[in-house]
């Protein structure tokens, strides 16, 4: 599926929305199936959670 309208004659940039939120000093990501993982007690800990997260996804088999 194109990312753009075929009408559109230059190609756009595509930002990421930022995933990491803040609930009582505990970092929290979400997930694109809408779940909310976490506690996490930094930033830097939510985000290697994040990393750990996707590399699960993508050794699931498809199907």
């Amino acid at each position: 599926m194109s990312a753009h309208r075929s009408t559109d004659t230059t190609p756009t940039p595509h930002f990421r929305a930022d995933r990491i939120s803040v609930v009582n000093h505990e970092f929290f990501f979400d997930t694109r199936e809408g779940q909310l993982m976490g506690p996490y007690a930094s930033r830097e800990e939510a985000l290697k959670g994040v990393e750990d997260y996707i590399r699960q996804c993508q050794g699931q088999p498809s199907g």
